[in-house]
């Protein structure tokens, strides 16, 4: 058979595969321009987690030295925030405000993140691990952390055990 006569019959096949399977293309279109819920739920999760640098360009520069226990030392008024769905910041509250030392050194709660010296944060980590940070809203600076596990008790419980354990520890 001659080139020529092959060349139309292939054309054909290759125009009968593209009009079969022609809502291929646009399936790869959607893939390419609607972005999965995977990619969906991680920008969520970035937008609530990027509390502490919206207003960072605006803020004046520190030129002395900080002291993370000096600021545990002075701090009175904490604001609890927790990005876990599994953990309140409710319950942190009640056991922190339960808590001796707390009640010792006269802190308090407030719900008025502006007013606060201390920002207490909780997120979920790994599974059944979970990280609390707690930075001074002025500075950002990390002035206490932990990484603890829920197995064996209520996390608000051992969050507020850990955290007032070096706030005694930073005042001692």
């Amino acid at each position: 058979m001659p080139a020529s006569a092959l060349i139309p019959n292939l054309r054909l096949s290759v125009k009968g595969v593209f009009q079969s399977t022609f809502p291929l293309p646009l399936l790869l279109l959607l893939i390419i321009v609607v972005p999965p819920a995977a990619t969906q739920a991680q920008q969520t999760r970035e937008a609530q987690t990027e509390g502490f640098s919206e207003n960072v360009a605006r803020r004046p520069r520190r030129t002395e030295a900080f002291e993370p226990a000096a600021t545990l030392r002075s701090a009175r008024l904490i604001y609890v925030r927790s990005i876990s769905l599994l953990v309140a910041a409710e319950d942190i509250e009640n056991k922190l405000r339960k808590h001796p030392d707390f009640q010792r050194f006269g802190m308090l709660i407030t719900r008025q993140e502006a007013d606060a010296d201390l920002i207490l944060e909780v997120r979920r980590g790994v599974l059944t691990k979970f990280v609390f940070t707690a930075v001074d809203p002025r500075t950002l600076v990390v002035v206490a952390s932990g990484k603890l596990s829920s197995l064996g008790g209520t996390v608000d419980g051992k969050v507020a055990k850990l955290f007032m354990r070096q706030v005694v520890a930073a005042r001692q």
